[in-house]
């Protein structure tokens, strides 16, 4: 009992050290990394707009953080005393995320633009901020469209980081435009705000189930959950919920959500098939994937391929059955097992209500088991 005593007290003892030491550590770091990133933030002011000679400020901005493009800063650039635009600091996602600087004369055209950070893949993404691409805003009008691949030059390899980019910069410097029009005697804008199109998210279960309503036409459907074979593991996924849909009492589907592995932390999907074998629809309900690349398989554009194929003689492959996403193959490829093995055990619950349709073995059909690759 005393050497557990002593044993606690030396633990306890080095943890109030240790506790101490990285107090006194931060203490010491905190205003030098809080220096640096000033410093930073001054040359790369100077960077983007090299023909002011200071910046300030400005007054009475308001940061826009409304959409997934957040607008956290506003300098006045300055040659003397005079006004000539405005640097803007904007931050949002591309393929993972960046942070830019952006320049702006009362004209409304950009005088440069600078990466405070950019979080993207090396050697694909990452060459956003070299200057071949960076370089190709300067002069650049913020009324352009900015779209990828037409007035924006594409990164080859990297078609997510270009679109962001493009992205960040056209509502960042519209934002920018509207304070120094409003304020300075700057252009006006010609057009509305840019559209910043916000993340699809998954379905809960009641909006599947009324997306399955909606799909089916019919009047007076309900669901009628059950719960034999819950949580039974069928090829490596996990069944979370059945439940058969009727309408006035007739059983015209079935539906089944399904848990399996994707590319990073998997998810849910959910897939009615109506009494003629085919899938009425299927909807996520949950995916923890990569941002802007696996949780891409939210946006209908993906989900609904697998709308009106046959449960029975669909492999639900890559091979010419839907179009994966790119750069997330495995995410696309696990969902489509999911919505696969989805679609027989609502096949299989169809027919033990005798409803004209036959069982299918769960091991009798090929998956494209990309999770085994992980």
């Amino acid at each position: 009992m005393k050497e557990m005593l002593k044993l606690g007290l030396a633990l306890a003892l080095f943890a109030s050290v240790a506790c101490v030491c990285l107090s006194l550590v931060n203490l010491v770091t905190e205003p030098a990394i809080a220096a640096a990133k000033e410093r930073e933030l001054n040359d790369g002011l100077a960077v983007v707009f090299p023909e002011a000679d200071g910046f300030e400020p400005a007054p009475g901005f308001t940061p826009d953080l409304e959409s997934s493009v957040k607008v956290t800063n506003l300098f006045l650039a300055k040659s003397g005393n005079q006004v000539v635009g405005a640097v803007v600091q904007a931050n949002g996602p591309t393929y993972d995320k960046a942070e830019i600087l952006i320049g702006l004369t009362l004209n409304r055209t950009i005088t440069g633009i600078q990466f405070l950070s950019l979080t993207d893949t090396p050697g694909f993404g990452q060459r956003a901020a070299e200057p071949d691409f960076a370089g190709q805003f300067s002069g650049k009008s913020i009324d352009d469209p900015f779209s990828a691949g037409e007035d924006v030059a594409m990164i080859s390899g990297a078609t997510i980081t270009t679109k962001g980019v493009a992205q960040l910069i056209k509502y960042a410097t519209y934002v920018a435009g509207e304070y120094l029009a409003a304020n300075y005697g700057g252009l006006a804008g010609t057009g509305e705000a840019p559209v910043i199109a916000a993340p699809a998210t998954p379905f809960s279960y009641e909006e599947a189930c009324q997306e399955v309503c909606q799909t089916l036409g019919y009047e007076n459907v309900a669901f009628e959950e059950v719960t034999e074979g819950i949580n039974d593991i069928i090829r490596n996924m996990l069944v979370e919920k059945k439940a058969y849909v009727t309408s006035n009492g007739e059983t015209i589907a079935a539906l089944v959500a399904m848990r399996g592995q994707t590319y990073k932390d998997g998810g849910v999907v959910l897939t009615a098939v109506g009494t003629d074998g085919n899938i009425i629809c299927s909807r996520i309900l949950e995916l923890n994937d990569s941002p802007q690349i696996g949780q891409l398989a939210l946006e209908e554009d993906f989900y609904s391929q697998f709308t009106g194929k046959a449960a029975t003689d669909s492999l639900l492959s890559t091979n010419g059955d839907y179009d994966a996403m790119t750069g997330a193959t495995i995410t696309a490829d696990c969902i489509a097992d999911m919505v696969r093995v989805g679609a027989v055990e609502a096949v299989n619950m169809l027919s033990a209500k005798g409803l004209g349709l036959d069982s299918i073995d769960h091991s009798g059909y090929q998956l494209n088991e990309n999770y085994l690759e992980e």
